[in-house]
């Protein structure tokens, strides 16, 4: 009888440790209900129009993930937002849309991460053929003449694999 009791004991811990995270992405839900300040869905972001900032298409990169380029675009926001940036609180009109090219990139068990420099813009979504992975970001200064992007599976610097070829933004009113 007692080792039955402990079976079911574990089973239900188990049970119970599963369902943990649905709880808490539904208590996040439920603090993010403010009417007001409705967060658009990243989804949506990457499909809003944007203003090309910077754009390059590498050969012959050779690395795992065959990197092939990558596309930067400011995203003009169709409401204001509340975000956090930088560790405070701000209002923000625009966005910022990192896109790498390459690929097919394979889906991992941790995220595909994009990087510029030393610091992440943001967790990668990728595009249905699997040969996009884009990542929005609200801090514009993360987005700097001479940037080096890249991206890895998770937060490692480590792991990341680098496009050769650094930011190069294009001017208004020129070429670049």
């Amino acid at each position: 009888m007692k080792r039955s009791l402990n079976v079911w004991s574990v089973a239900l811990a188990m049970v119970l440790f599963a369902l943990l995270p649905a709880s808490w992405s539904i208590a996040f839900a439920q603090q993010n209900t403010n009417p007001r300040n409705k967060e658009l869905p990243l989804r949506e972001l990457v499909k809003l129009p944007g203003k090309l900032l910077a754009e390059t298409i590498v050969t012959g990169q050779g690395d795992e993930l065959r990197l092939t380029g990558y596309r930067v675009e400011e995203v003009r926001l169709p409401r204001n937002l509340t975000v956090e940036v930088r560790g405070q609180q701000t209002v923000v009109d625009k966005a910022w849309r990192v896109t790498v090219t390459g690929g097919p990139f394979p889906v991992r068990a941790m995220p595909a991460v994009i990087w510029i420099d030393d610091q992440i813009v943001g967790y990668g979504i990728e595009n249905e053929t699997l040969t996009q992975i884009t990542a929005i970001t609200f801090d514009n200064s993360l987005i700097r003449e001479g940037g080096v992007v890249s991206l890895s599976y998770g937060e490692s610097k480590e792991a990341r694999m680098r496009l050769s070829q650094k930011l190069q933004l294009k001017r208004e009113g020129g070429n670049q």
